[in-house]
């Protein structure tokens, strides 16, 4: 009922508009009230649209939280229709994108999928340049799905220097300095980590794991 009478509501403002509009003889006072009119019906469908967009990202993130990335595409592509220089909608496209080319069986749609999300993430960074969500998984897709650990640490340290605290962009930097033997660099990020971390973190362990790895490996805890 609401939703038919606020229809009814808008087609008749835009109606009356028309005749005013149409009328030989222009009132000033039938000028302003069509204004009026149409300024609450454009308010209301900018309202609309702003609601839209929020639940089809919300459902967009559920989707890919379910592992229906396709679901989640259909919903963050509406999305980005209605506001397409949002940038945070297209770093969930992004991630999105990666995702489908984690789950691709066929190299050939892998590659397709995994260009798509390099777009999408090189366009929320145009957009906003701190939007660090998408250094992050810019970096991710660049390490393990171009083998590109140089941009990829690039994509981490700028992160870092924005937010020098961050957990995530320090775990990240650690495992990509160990992928291309930088073990040394690699420990520091791990011992950072540790002063960062509080004590009853189930991530300290994964720290503590990593540690006593790289140790072995260069032979310190043998001496």
């Amino acid at each position: 009922m609401m939703a038919g009478c606020g229809y009814y509501e808008a087609n008749r403002a835009v109606a009356r508009g028309k005749r005013v509009i149409a009328q030989r003889e222009k009132d000033v006072e039938d000028l302003k009230q069509v204004r009026r009119e149409l300024r609450k019906v454009i308010d209301m469908k900018i309202k609309a649209v702003q609601y839209l967009e929020s639940t089809l990202r919300l459902l967009g993130t559920k989707y890919m939280e379910l592992g229906s990335y396709r679901l989640a595409e259909d919903a963050l592509v509406e999305a980005e229709y209605l506001q397409p220089y949002n940038a945070f909608i297209k770093k969930d496209l992004g991630e999105c994108y990666y995702f489908l080319a984690l789950s691709a069986v066929d190299t050939e749609e892998r590659q397709a999928w995994r260009e798509r999300s390099r777009v999408y993430y090189r366009k929320a960074l145009d957009i906003k340049p701190d939007l660090l969500e998408a250094r992050y998984g810019y970096g991710l897709l660049l390490a393990f799905g171009y083998d590109d650990w140089t941009g990829a640490i690039e994509e981490i340290k700028f992160m870092l220097d924005y937010d020098p605290k961050n957990i995530d962009a320090h775990f990240a930097l650690g495992r990509f300095y160990y992928e291309i033997g930088d073990l040394g660099k690699s420990l520091n990020e791990y011992l950072t980590l540790t002063r960062l971390l509080p004590r009853s973190s189930p991530k300290l362990e994964k720290v503590e794991e990593n540690i006593l790895r790289i140790n072995r490996e260069t032979g310190i805890d043998e001496r």
